[in-house]
């Protein structure tokens, strides 16, 4: 994983951690706006703390030069493209199969991974 200092770090398709609820999580960077200083990302989240968890698209406002955020690029021999990627995530948005090793890390395996 690579440290996002940039906007143009930020690449729809890929695999982003950051954290939320003060805990690092992952999920699929799905659009930026540099302009607005905003990312979304489709990820297990909730609306508060110990709320079900659902597959969901956030707006997160973000600062790359203040936040750790960092972006795994996926080798493309081994990848969905990441048009493909973001339609198999968003194809899971609503999902509550929260489970022990069923994390925001494996729904982000499942979507770009062969």
């Amino acid at each position: 994983m690579d440290i996002v200092r940039s906007f143009s770090d930020f690449v729809p398709g890929h695999i982003v951690e950051f954290k939320y609820y003060w805990i690092w999580h992952q999920g699929i960077l799905t659009e930026v706006d540099p302009t607005k200083k905003t990312i979304k990302v489709i990820h297990y989240g909730t609306k508060h703390l110990f709320a079900t968890r659902t597959i969901v698209e956030e707006e997160f406002e973000v600062d790359p030069l203040k936040q750790d955020i960092y972006i795994s690029r996926a080798d493309p021999q081994y990848s969905y493209t990441p048009d493909e990627v973001i339609g198999k995530a968003r194809n899971r948005l609503g999902e509550q199969k929260w489970k022990s090793g069923n994390r925001s890390y494996d729904l982000c395996r499942q979507c770009v991974f062969k």
